[in-house]
């Protein structure tokens, strides 16, 4: 897409005849323009170290504009991180330079989406951070591909994913290059806790419905009692048959709050006894998408995400989708199931 392409130009003709004299490209670019400020926008991160850091990125958005209308829009920030921020000649360098990087992005894209998709590009002068932090404030999703390689340059690149994960207000999907060419892979699984989920399960549900395919939600728990230093003891089995009344009706609950909106979604309801991130990558072996809902104060860390959600991005088997939190009037009414009439 050239820089005066229709995503562009400031195309508003104000009435008919101004429209009759303007090429008839040019008005319907206009009109493709209106149309997409009410359509969903899906964002894509694009770095500047070429395709093999954000073809899986790109395939994730081709296979979700095949099951959804959206406008596709491929960001750059063009400022260098930890660089004094340019000025004059060397800020227009950077800028060009985004654009072109945006240009080969697209060339990368073009064969994974049909002819009429809506591409728009965005190069924006700051860092790759700061650009997508913004351009998500009106956006539905956005895509990022996790680096791979030596660990400095992880730590370099990682970065940028786990802090737009920790900090956009809108969910956050990452993914891997070895998770690309994993289309064959059906189903969401969301994962959900006493504290938060309910925000995951609206999202994950959603999903589901977009991409036809079945939920699995999924409450981890465990019981041990610690009555010593250095010590733990198993719970009994009425304890532990206590405790697992308990998640089910903490995860029926959850379920209940958000699935009367999508009665066309297959939804499977399964609470575990055991370690979290063991749970959810098991049960995710066989998805497309496993959705968590991030920590309340991720975005106060300086490492941007929690361990947890840090170690499902980096081994689940599918991309991981990471929310906002919920409103915490909403959890803690879902974290506080009715007892049972006897």
């Amino acid at each position: 897409m050239s820089d005066d392409s229709p995503s562009e130009r400031d195309v508003s003709p104000s009435d008919s005849t101004a429209a009759a004299e303007l090429p008839d490209a040019v008005v319907t670019a206009a009109a493709e323009l209106r149309d997409a400020a009410s359509t969903t926008r899906i964002l894509v991160g694009i770095g500047d170290s070429g395709p093999e850091h954000y073809e899986a990125a790109l395939a994730v958005a081709a296979r979700m504009l095949q099951q959804r209308q959206a406008v596709l829009n491929l960001v750059h920030g063009c400022t260098p991180r930890f660089s004094i921020t340019p000025t004059g000649g060397a800020a227009e360098r950077h800028l060009a330079r985004g654009r072109q990087l945006l240009e080969e992005a697209e060339l990368v894209l073009s064969p994974m989406v049909d002819h009429d998709t809506l591409i728009t590009l965005t190069a924006v002068p700051q860092t790759g951070v700061d650009a997508l932090l913004q351009e998500s404030n009106e956006a539905a999703t956005v895509i990022v591909q996790r680096r791979d390689g030596s660990s400095i340059r992880r730590v370099y690149g990682v970065s940028t994913s786990h802090t737009v994960a920790a900090q956009a207000p809108c969910p956050v999907i990452v993914v891997r290059r070895d998770q690309l060419g994993s289309d064959a892979k059906r189903g969401v699984v969301v994962g959900v806790a006493p504290g938060s989920g309910l925000r995951a399960l609206e999202v994950g549900i959603a999903e589901a419905a977009a991409r036809s395919c079945p939920l699995t939600a999924v409450y981890v728990w465990d019981l041990r009692f610690s009555p010593t230093f250095g010590g733990s003891i198993d719970p009994d089995d009425e304890e532990l048959a206590e405790a697992t009344r308990w998640a089910d009706l903490v995860l029926a609950r959850a379920v209940a709050a958000v699935v009367k909106d999508h009665h066309d979604v297959e939804i499977r309801a399964l609470s575990v006894r055991g370690v979290v991130e063991n749970a959810l990558l098991q049960e995710c072996e066989h998805a497309e998408l496993l959705v968590v809902e991030r920590h309340r104060d991720a975005q106060l860390a300086s490492i941007g995400l929690g361990a947890l959600t840090r170690h499902l991005i980096d081994n689940a088997p599918c991309p991981v989708m990471i929310t906002p939190t919920s409103d915490a009037r909403d959890q803690s009414e879902v974290a506080q199931p009715a007892e049972p009439e006897s």
